[in-house]
């Protein structure tokens, strides 16, 4: 039962991410980070007896965009290595 109370956790802090990234005037980045890294605190130490499992999902929570930027990134250059090797082994046996 308590993987659900961390499903629960990231989806709060989803929502709370998310409503402020829309929210009118707008918020500074970093004042969004640091409202996040809160709630991640406050709701992972009431949810999951844990801040540091709380702040860790918030920060994945609030990074996710450059995460999965570097994780694209990283996937493309394994690729291109992959597909170097591959043209580099049909050279050598021809």
């Amino acid at each position: 039962m308590e993987y659900l109370d961390y499903i629960t956790l990231t989806g709060i802090l989803i929502l709370v991410s998310l409503y402020l990234n829309n929210y009118e005037p707008p918020i500074k980045r970093q004042n969004i980070a640091l409202i996040v890294m809160a709630f991640g605190l406050i709701l992972g130490w009431y949810m999951v007896h844990n801040t540091a499992y709380g702040f860790l999902i918030a920060g994945l929570v609030f990074f996710k965009d450059e995460f999965i930027h570097e994780t694209s990134l990283v996937s493309a250059s394994f690729k291109k290595l992959r597909k170097e090797k591959e043209v580099a082994l049909d050279e050598d046996r021809e």
